[in-house]
């Protein structure tokens, strides 16, 4: 398998090549550049019996490839797509909480960007819990309540941003109930 290749990119229809003097391979780029130096994945289809390769421009767009793989909502797909955008962009997007960010990539929805936001972060901060409309007590009284009925925390934790009424002390038995629905 190749994992960094110098030659020439060209596009034929809606394919990318990259190819030199020796041989040409079928890829997986955005990016700009015409010639020089790609850093690749191989990603094994065994389904269709072949390989099929994502190139970068930097070794660092492909480390931040494999590090967004490693989330539980990012695939093969979104993960190329967020590596290859502005890592300063992206950083800025996740320390905010944006979603409109994320949904503005194809193939990301807003109840996908919320769960991808979520795992980025691991451990909700106080600004995310201000713009979830609950208050930190409360979000911890409800992740600890289902966590000694056996749910995981994680799983509670990316399940309340899709709550879609307010959070609020006087509701948290009917909370409690829908979240548990949905575990």
């Amino acid at each position: 398998m190749l994992h960094l290749f110098h030659g020439k990119h060209k596009e034929h229809g809606d394919d990318s090549y990259l190819e030199n003097e020796f041989f040409g391979i079928l890829v997986q780029y955005h990016g700009d550049k015409k010639k020089g130096t790609w850093y690749l994945h191989p990603q094994i289809d065994m389904n269709h019996n072949t390989i099929k390769y994502y190139a970068f421009d930097s070794h660092k767009q492909k480390d931040l490839f494999l590090e967004l793989l490693k989330i539980q909502w990012i695939g093969w797909k979104n993960g190329y797509i967020l590596a290859c955008h502005d890592p300063k962009k992206l950083k800025e997007a996740i320390e905010d909480f944006d979603v409109k960010y994320f949904t503005s990539l194809p193939g990301i929805w807003p109840k996908t960007a919320k769960r991808i936001l979520l795992e980025m972060k691991t451990n909700l901060g106080k600004e995310d819990v201000k713009k979830m409309s609950i208050n930190s007590k409360l979000l911890q009284d409800i992740v600890s309540s289902l966590h000694d009925l056996w749910y995981e925390r994680k799983q509670v934790k990316n399940l309340l941003p899709d709550y879609p009424w307010k959070l609020t002390k006087n509701e948290l038995p009917e909370i409690m109930k829908r979240l548990v629905e949905h575990l």
